[in-house]
């Protein structure tokens, strides 16, 4: 990159890119000081490749910097400052370093702030629908990602260069005439802010909002979501090297900080901004050696460039002047054409385009792609707001006014659906009026900008029928070295291979190959995991894309972490009435012999053992295998009681949990058999547990413990202070001792359970999913089944279905004690292996560990709730900042790193122990439910096989009968 030519006397600010000293303009980001003056690879991606800016807009975490010793700096959002040590960063940063500093302070508590109109995003439509909104009396506060408001169509210039290149631009001189307006209406704007969750709480919706002075909570009466679009180019070999970037990057380091690119830029996608774009790098002294565009040029298609024309006179003759120009400068245009692959030995070097007279190569440094624009909705899906598919993405359902399905939540601009900035200004100027009347300040209707948006969503129309491309995605033809995901770099190939072995649904993709697991949290890869996967979508929010998660934007752990009460058991919740996934597909059979309800690893086990002995067995699942509790657990191997697990506070005084020990200690040597036996890394290590103490009150009860699981078998022991320091020294000196199990450790459930899967299948078990049992009725010769997929004749039917056990069981008449019980779980961006054993504490909830990958995992019994609109479970704010308060008191370490991920999932809550065996009020109805599901899963398979097939067990387990809930009632 080159700086745009400035003034001599412009002051500059010295700062330091890996100890070499450069200089920026006063108001520059890193990014736009780096690329005015270095190579484009200033970061690394997961396997140490150079990175460098792509999006320019925060979204895809690219071009991650560590700055004065803070890691994972987004460098195109963080502005330059004098004295600033930067450095390329290692994926997996040693925290124990020294050189790594905390991200931030640990709060005492988070600031909650109540305003009538909370609007997210400062772009056309947020501005617009603050300023009206406020012009009417209401109280009205912006939040928005950037130092300066306007969005990414407004974009306002930072540095003394871009004014003086913009001071004749009236695209942005109508943005800020448009922020003067708010301001002056009384609009209060948090800068810098980025918004990361959110909860439908009981009368209020809260929005999770972050800055760099802390975090906080917004309780606002309505919302506003005018979070805008971002540019999401079709993957092809290459788009991930430094010197790839999206159209909109450029303009932002042109617009708001004076740098254009150096060196030779092609530019290629599709769509109007790619003209623009080419036209102001030009002017500003840009060298664009093409400009590719997928769609057929405008003037083979008279009929629409006439109606174009018509419906927006002014716009078309300026966009047909823009090509014009680009012709008069010699800037060679490739219509009907698409970038094949990009090359070079280090970053960017050749190009490889297709078109319609085949194959071309052409020379370039840097590469910028546009187009293919997908909504901001992660929020508003978030929250719950209905959304529709159209033309293959999710569209909110919503009025013209941004009215929602949830009348308080208004979404506007291109968050809504993508549509240009006159669609947003006139839409969101529409919501403020709304919102004013719903607060009962009268304001009018305007039917001047109702007008406008009328008629800018004609002229859109007819300017994506004019650029409509020509020819179509190849997803079925991708390359398989193709990266897919740019944060976890997965390849086509990889999601090929998987989906061989059979599976076809993006959920599970997900979870065995973690595409959309990092920090982008797959905006940049969901999309293509539909389409490799070949999955319609076509059947709502819930199929065919991935939730969105909290935190929608990596968030320092420290900044969240706030102690909270504790407290005894698990917390029961109501379950979801909602059915999660629908099929039309019937049946592929009509009976077996053994009938399992539930594919989670305790069924799928089941089926396993049951199949291994020659046994007619089918496992029938209301989701998809392993995507509930099973998949969604944390994947901790105990081997050991939990604190909450023993005691006055333990469900039964203890003494169920304390019966299962020995369950556990086999369940977990047989998890190592499985593994040996199929040939499979289960991603599994016995690496020993701990529990901390730090009082002498801790060790007493540590001790109590202790003898409990030594009378049970289970190897287990105190330590004091010093084999805990030796053992893990990153724990906080401040722990005194603590209990030892050496055999506890870990597993990845994502992998774990899909390889018992894959070997239950071969030994002849069938799974069918997407199908809910909704009635069963017994016959002497054994039980129809009702499905939502048809009916299915069994002699024996086994319940495994996990928290719905209850359900099924209900469906005989049969009392089964089993209860929901959401937890959340937690992770933090990779690190250097810090952390060994399995961590718990002897009185608060934690399970800590750091998997094989680098990621910390935060669990521990933190409840979850259920979102009282999605109908599924969800973490909840004061469960996160508890749960991370605790793990950074036990690892003060991770002070220094990013959560980039919770979820929550449906546990069982029973006595502490699991029910096993046949019911003896239904003979060929048996249980197979656990609230340590995973732990003691392949064990309770067994067993179940074992009692379903007659055989002798060896163990005695009649602890663990149903009868033991029944006895002493009259």
């Amino acid at each position: 990159m080159s700086p745009a030519p400035r003034s001599q006397a412009e002051p500059t600010i010295e700062f330091f890119v890996d100890g070499r000293s450069r200089h920026a303009v006063h108001g520059m980001t890193i990014a736009a000081a780096i690329e005015a003056s270095g190579p484009h690879g200033f970061s690394r991606g997961l396997k140490g490749e150079a990175r460098g800016l792509f999006c320019g807009m925060g979204a895809c975490h690219d071009c991650l910097v560590t700055v004065d010793g803070k890691v994972s700096q987004r460098a195109c959002m963080t502005t330059v400052e004098a004295g600033m040590h930067v450095h390329r960063p290692s994926s997996r940063p040693a925290i124990a370093s020294g050189q790594i500093a905390d991200l931030c302070g640990v709060p005492a508590s988070i600031a909650t702030m109540e305003m009538d109109l909370l609007v997210i995003g400062a772009g056309p439509a947020g501005l617009a629908a603050a300023e009206a909104a406020a012009s009417a009396g209401a109280k009205v506060t912006i939040v928005d990602e950037r130092k300066i408001a306007g969005g990414q169509y407004y974009k306002q210039p930072a540095t003394s260069t871009a004014v003086a290149q913009l001071e004749h631009d009236a695209q942005a001189r109508e943005g800020l005439d448009l922020i003067r307006s708010a301001s002056k209406a009384g609009v209060t704007l948090i800068d810098e802010t980025v918004v990361w969750g959110a909860e439908n709480g009981e009368g209020a919706t809260v929005i999770a909002c972050y800055r760099p002075s802390g975090a906080f909570y917004c309780r606002p009466r309505m919302i506003v979501i005018a979070t805008g679009a971002y540019e999401r180019p079709y993957p092809v070999p290459g788009w991930t090297r430094a010197g790839v970037m999206t159209t909109g990057a450029a303009q932002t380091l042109l617009r708001s900080y004076g740098t254009v690119p150096r060196g030779r830029i092609l530019i290629a996608g599709n769509g109007p901004l790619n003209i623009q774009v080419a036209n102001e790098i030009h002017r500003a002294g840009g060298t664009v050696v093409a400009l590719v565009e997928a769609a057929a040029p405008p003037w083979s298609k008279p009929f629409e460039a006439l109606s174009l024309l018509k419906l927006g006179g002014g716009l078309a003759i300026h966009g047909a002047r823009q090509l014009a120009i680009l012709q008069a400068a010699g800037t060679p245009l490739y219509w009907e054409s698409r970038i094949a692959s990009i090359d070079g030995p280090a970053g960017v070097h050749s190009v490889i385009v297709s078109g319609p007279k085949g194959d071309r190569k052409l020379d370039a440094d840097t590469v910028l792609i546009g187009g293919g624009f997908a909504s901001s909705n992660e929020l508003a899906r978030l929250l719950g707001c209905g959304h529709a598919v159209a033309d293959g993405e999710l569209a909110v359902t919503s009025a013209d006014d941004g009215e929602t399905t949830r009348s308080h939540i208004h979404v506007v601009g291109e968050a809504a659906r993508f549509g240009g900035a006159h669609i947003a200004r006139a839409q969101g100027r529409l919501a403020g009026l709304a919102v004013a009347r719903k607060l009962g300040l009268g304001s009018t209707s305007d039917h001047e900008a109702e007008r406008r948006l009328a008629r800018h969503r004609a002229f859109q129309v007819a300017l994506w029928t004019t650029f409509k491309p020509s020819i179509a995605d190849r997803g079925g033809a991708l390359a398989d070295e193709t990266i897919i995901c740019r944060c976890e770099g997965v390849t086509a190939g990889t999601l090929k291979a998987i989906i061989a072995k059979g599976a076809a649904d993006i959920a599970t993709l997900k979870r065995l190959s973690r595409a959309g697991m990092g920090r982008c949290q797959s905006r940049y890869c969901g999309h293509m995991l539909a389409k490799v996967a070949g999955e319609r979508r076509n059947a709502g929010e819930t199929q065919g894309f991935l939730a969105p998660q909290m935190p929608l934007r990596p968030i320092p752990l420290a900044a969240l972490a706030v102690e909270k009460p504790e407290w005894g058991g698990h917390k029961r919740a109501m379950l979801p009435e909602k059915q999660p996934l629908q099929s039309a597909e019937p049946l592929p059979f009509s009976e077996t012999s053994t009938l399992v309800i539930g594919a989670g690893i305790a069924g799928l086990s089941t089926a396993l053992f049951l199949a291994r002995e020659g046994e007619d067995v089918a496992v029938v699942e209301r989701a998809f295998a392993n995507s509930l509790a099973s998949g969604g657990n944390a994947g901790s191997l105990h081997a050991q009681l939990l604190s909450f697990d023993h005691g006055v506070r333990a469900e039964g005084g203890g003494g169920p949990a304390a019966q299962t020990l020995p369950l556990q200690r086999d369940s977990i040597a047989l998890w190592a058999a499985l593994q040996r036996e199929l040939g499979c890394d289960f991603e599994m290590k016995v690496t020993g547990g701990l529990m901390v103490a730090e009082s002498e009150a801790h060790m007493r009860f540590l001790a109590d413990k202790v003898a409990v699981e030594q009378r049970a078998g289970v190897e287990c022991r105190l330590i004091d202070r010093d084999e805990l320091r030796s053992l893990e020294p990153a724990l906080s000196p401040a722990f005194v001792g603590a209990a030892y199990c050496p055999q506890e450790g870990k597993i990845n459930p994502l992998v774990a359970t899909q390889h018992i899967l894959e070997a239950a299948r071969a030994r002849g078990a069938r799974l069918i999913e997407k199908c809910e049992v909704v009635a069963i009725a017994a016959h002497a010769s054994g039980f129809e089944v009702a499905t939502s997929r048809g009916t299915i004749r069994a002699k024996r039917i086994v319940n495994a279905a996990g928290a719905f056990s209850s359900r099924i069981g209900a469906m005989l008449g049969l009392d089964i004690p089993v209860f929901g019980a959401p937890l959340q779980m937690v992770v933090t961006e990779a690190a250097a292996p810090l952390i060994t054993c399995l961590v718990a504490h002897a009185d608060r909830h934690l399970t800590l560990k750091q998997a094989s990958n680098g990621n910390f995992i935060i669990g521990g019994g933190w409840t979850a709730g259920l979102d009282p609109v999605h109908q599924h479970p969800r973490p909840l704010l004061s469960s996160l900042e508890g749960n991370l308060w605790v793990a950074q008191h036990v690892v003060p370490a991770l002070r220094k790193l990013h959560v980039i991920r919770s979820w929550a999932a449906m546990n069982i809550n029973i006595d502490g122990a699991p029910i096993l065996g046949e019911h003896p009020l239904q003979p060929g109805f048996f249980n197979a439910v656990t609230s340590n599901g995973y732990t003691l899963g392949p064990l309770v398979g067994q067993l179940t096989a074992q009692i379903v097939l007659g055989r002798e067990t060896g163990r005695a387990l009649q602890p663990f009968s149903i009868t033991r809930f029944t006895k002493g009632r009259s």
